[in-house]
Order: C-alpha cells, then sequence, then structure tokens
C-alpha cells in the first residue's frame, strides 16, 4: 500500500514538471523581448512619456 501511494507521489510530481516547463514556454513566449505582452508594455509606456513630456512643454 504504502509502495502505491509513492508512485502516485512520483507521477504526480513528474505531471507537475511537465505542466511547470510547458507554462514557462509559454510565459516565454508572451514575456520575451519578442513576446506580444513585451511589446504592448513598451508601447504603452513610450505613450504615456510622449504624452507627459507634451503636457509638460504645453505648461
Amino acid at each position: 500500500m504504502r509502495n502505491n501511494k509513492n508512485k502516485q507521489r512520483g507521477a504526480a510530481a513528474i505531471e507537475y514538471a511537465i505542466l511547470a516547463a510547458a507554462m514557462s514556454l509559454i510565459m516565454l513566449n508572451f514575456l520575451g523581448d519578442d513576446g506580444d505582452l513585451t511589446k504592448a508594455i513598451n508601447e504603452t509606456y513610450e505613450e504615456v512619456i510622449n504624452r507627459l513630456e507634451s503636457v509638460q512643454n504645453k505648461g
């Protein structure tokens, strides 16, 4: 009985490792240098900076 629980724990650990690896690949796709999320964040940041500079120049 105890041996069966150890096998189940080992199988679960392997499943979690595979899941973590898959999630890491997905996150790297979105957060990497060429990822969509990174591009969107950079574009938004640049837009905020440009608007702040234009307001500052008007004042």
